[in-house]
């Protein structure tokens, strides 16, 4: 790998070799030009980095300080070349990745679909499960990064990254509620039927702590562990659902449901990152959650606004 400055390559080899008559071997300089390197790094440092003895030349207590900063800066410009090459060429790039089932449906092949067209040289090992699967699978060295709802991540797994993600009641687009004016708040939809998650998932869980004594005021139509039950179900009745953006996203773009933001305190739960602790991205997956990232927040910016799009309008 070519040095990051001539002055700390003749700094660090001068420090391996003991002299500058030996460094200036290797390097294949003359010696005047490697002790003037030395020389110039001393006077912009302040302090000698040497001590200049019989035997040879002796790091001082500056220069030990200097030569880990230089060592440490040359392994930085070493891997910022190896990077730069994988982006340049990708020609192994491969991404191992965990979503939830919904986030298999929608956001991930629009991710993959988008970066294919730019990088066709990265592959893909794609997992979806329940979150509790993804974070083991992340933890076992199975994947390498989960996207899903939080949750408290297993031993030696961290979250680096979390989106917002608003809850709101799905339902037909006919529905009596649809052309509400108000905003809507749980206690607005107990009055028809329900589809909800099982007890325990994160979804249910939500609504418990936002309004419990509204959502027990009836038993629920359905309770489910499939988002897609709980859309197919809300579509053709006038039963309510309660779902994030990134599980009606392409249901809502093509007509076939409406999604409505619950405004109770509490109707907000994030979607996370979670990878191995000290897991170094390659370029591939670099690549990879930089449009993950574009996706979702441009999903996500469709919801709050209230403005119309398509997934196929997303890819142009």
């Amino acid at each position: 790998m070519p040095a990051i400055s001539q002055a700390f390559r003749c700094f660090d080899e001068v420090a391996r070799r003991g002299s500058v008559r030996k460094a200036a071997v290797t390097l294949h300089l003359t010696a005047a030009a490697v002790n003037q390197q030395i020389l110039n790094l001393e006077a912009q440092v302040g302090v000698p980095l040497f001590d200049r003895l019989p035997r040879g030349m002796q790091l001082t207590t500056a220069g030990e300080l200097m030569l880990a900063a230089v060592r440490r800066s040359q392994r930085d410009f070493d891997n910022a070349l190896a990077q730069v090459e994988d982006l340049r060429a990708l020609r192994r790039g491969h991404v191992r990745v965990g979503v939830s089932h919904a986030t298999a449906e929608y956001l991930l092949p629009l991710v993959i679909s988008s970066l294919h067209a730019r990088y066709p040289g990265i592959t893909f090992s794609v997992r979806s499960g329940t979150g509790e699967e993804l974070l083991r699978g992340v933890a076992q060295g199975e994947i390498d990064v989960a996207y899903c709802l939080r949750r408290p991540p297993p031993p030696g797994v961290q979250e680096v990254r979390a989106w917002p993600q608003p809850l709101g009641a799905v339902m037909a687009p006919g529905h009596p509620l649809a052309t509400e004016p108000r905003l809507l708040r749980l206690r607005d939809c107990v009055a028809y039927p329900l589809i909800l998650m099982a007890p325990g998932m994160e979804l249910r869980s939500m609504l418990e702590q936002m309004d419990s004594a509204a959502l027990h005021q009836q038993r629920p139509l359905v309770e489910t562990s499939s988002v897609p039950m709980v859309r197919r179900l809300v579509a053709g009745s006038t039963a309510l659902g309660f779902l994030v953006p990134d599980n009606v996203a392409e249901d809502v773009a093509a007509g076939r449901l409406l999604w409505r933001p619950l405004h109770d305190a509490g109707a907000q739960l994030p979607s996370c990152l979670y990878q191995r602790i000290g897991y170094t991205r390659a370029a591939a997956m670099r690549l990879f959650l930089d449009e993950l990232e574009r996706v979702a927040d441009e999903m996500r910016a469709g919801f709050e606004t209230g403005v119309s799009w398509s997934l196929k309008d997303m890819a142009t």
